[in-house]
């Protein structure tokens, strides 16, 4: 009786994305009410449904797939516990795991933070996991950072909106601009965050370096703000490689 499963299962069936793995609740499945407003902004309310009904312990063979993956990406849609679980499995196998700060607002833990890879987050999430410190500019976002470095955690990726996005490390700094989009061709900026990230956490499974990664990710953005939608905003491969400049043998 969900009609929101079926619809969820053949939209990602139809689209390539394995779904062997995914799991059943009897609830009904989590839901986001989008509110896009002029100029392709939006508030959205989210209804965590069957995305907070996991089991105590994580099935066997998802701990095989975390193990053996490239990469875990891990959102705040997820209860707290299993992303901790999940990191901590990931990390048994050295499996880098980027932890996504979008989702519901809520705090990452010290354990959480020294657990995973990468810290993904914007402007506005980053002051409220530094306690409120200033993240007005790009200076002092690189501070903030550093602060959650301290805690544990090896990189934090932090976008910027229409700065770009900057990824820092004890290393240093890597900014990417962002690939300029004639503002009316820009329709709706939902999902475009997820995308940036997702297409990021893809280019770095594929061994690519930090400025290639960051290139593809920006450019899979801004194609998403182009498109209504956060599901058909998803731009193909081959969309993202044109737009920004790669080769299909190099990404």
């Amino acid at each position: 009786s969900n009609r929101h499963a079926r619809a969820l299962s053949v939209s990602l069936e139809k689209n390539n994305v394995d779904t062997k793995l995914c799991l059943e609740a009897d609830v009904p499945s989590g839901q986001a009410i989008i509110f896009l407003e002029k100029g392709g902004e939006n508030s959205i309310i989210i209804i965590g449904g069957a995305n907070n009904s996991w089991p105590d312990k994580l099935p066997t063979k998802l701990v095989t797939a975390i193990q053996s993956a490239a990469t875990v990406l891990l959102q705040q849609e997820i209860p707290d516990r299993i992303n901790l679980a999940v990191a901590k499995c990931a990390k048994e196998t050295k499996v880098p795991v980027m932890m996504d700060v979008g989702g519901e607002e809520r705090e990452l833990s010290d354990e959480l933070l020294s657990s995973v890879s990468l810290v993904s987050l914007n402007e506005t999430e980053l002051a409220r996991l530094t306690g409120g410190m200033k993240t007005d500019t790009k200076g002092q976002c690189i501070d903030a950072a550093k602060l959650l470095l301290e805690k544990g955690c090896k990189e934090i990726l932090v976008t910027l909106g229409k700065d770009g996005a900057i990824l820092i490390s004890p290393k240093g700094q890597i900014e990417q601009e962002v690939l300029e989009v004639d503002k009316e061709k820009i329709v709706d900026t939902t999902g475009a965050g997820d995308c940036f990230r997702g297409a990021f956490a893809v280019a770095r499974a594929e061994g690519k370096d930090d400025k290639a990664a960051l290139r593809f990710a920006a450019a899979a953005a801004s194609l998403c703000i182009q498109v209504k939608g956060a599901q058909p905003s998803m731009p193909t491969r081959e969309a993202i490689l044109d737009v920004a400049g790669l080769k299909a043998s190099s990404i």
